[in-house]
């Protein structure tokens, strides 16, 4: 299994190559965290008339994960660990980011928000724009 960032989705879903050459390349089924589809659907908004259940079906192969208690709980160890080493990550990044680490699968992103070297000694992060 792999777990994508929304930066991943919107890379897929905008056709960028790299981006769905990797992912295609990687097990599935595909997950994200619930935080992750309102991302992606924050893109489409606007109209006042957004069918965004049909949004949803543009990734629907991605399946979501809820945030729950748990989740949570993973979040707030990982943010202690980082506050530890001198860190601090934006809250839903946080979120997402113990949603993959509950699963024990690799989370895949495409931007530096979680491109901390706290975060990257504590689970597997695959960084697509990392230079």
């Amino acid at each position: 299994m792999t777990f994508l960032d929304s930066s991943v989705i919107i890379d897929m879903l905008e056709g960028v190559e790299d981006t769905v050459e990797f992912v295609e390349s990687q097990d599935d089924p595909y997950l994200t965290s619930a935080i992750c589809v309102y991302e992606v659907l924050a893109g489409t908004l606007g109209s006042g008339e957004t069918d965004v259940s049909g949004e949803r079906q543009h990734f629907g192969g991605v399946h979501s994960l809820e945030f729950n208690e748990d989740i949570a709980l993973e979040a707030a160890r990982l943010q202690d660990e980082l506050l530890t080493d001198g860190e601090r990550m934006a809250v839903r990044d946080l979120m997402i980011a113990a949603t993959a680490r509950s699963t024990g699968d690799v989370l895949v992103v495409a931007d530096a928000d979680f491109q901390t070297a706290a975060l990257e000694s504590r689970m597997q992060v695959v960084n697509l724009r990392k230079d």
